[in-house]
């Protein structure tokens, strides 16, 4: 979970088909830092103020993966889940897909953001990544709403 509606979702999805008492619940928060949000690396040696607005954007990440973090504790104690919080580094892709293997987990949920064939080309995809490369089922749980939205076109 990222924090995001989409994930949500897939969270809330999760658990009006397919939860029961009896499964642990392992959800992972992957953070990654946003490359575009930081200069290009020969402009980070123009001045000493490069350095310390680079620790403001890290504060200001942290700050906001703690909150994400606090929402999904929330969600689950909400809901009355057994399990437990992971705390992943790095691409999300790879990351839950490590986590999921290192876990044994049984099925993977995972929300998408609806991305069509060029932007996820371009940007790539982490429920396409996880789709591709985790070694157990995967469930991929799209928001019709906002894919709709997105998309603008009707599903049957």
């Amino acid at each position: 979970m990222d924090g995001s509606t989409h994930s949500f979702f897939a969270f809330d999805w999760y658990m009006a088909n397919l939860h029961s008492p009896d499964i642990e619940v392992i959800v992972a928060h992957s953070s990654s830092h946003n490359t575009t949000s930081f200069p290009p690396v020969h402009t980070l040696m123009s001045s000493g103020r490069d350095c310390m607005a680079l620790s403001r954007v890290d504060q200001q990440e942290e700050a906001e993966v703690d909150r994400i973090v606090c929402q999904i504790k929330g969600r689950l104690t909400q809901a009355g889940v057994r399990g437990k919080l992971l705390r992943l580094t790095g691409d999300p892709g790879p990351a839950i897909v490590h986590a999921g293997a290192e876990h044994s987990v049984t099925c993977i949920v995972t929300g998408s953001r609806g991305l069509g064939t060029v932007k996820r080309a371009l940007i790539g995809s982490v429920s396409d990544y996880i789709l591709h490369h985790a070694h157990c089922p995967v469930m991929v749980c799209r928001n019709r709403d906002s894919a709709h939205k997105d998309r603008n076109h009707a599903y049957s």
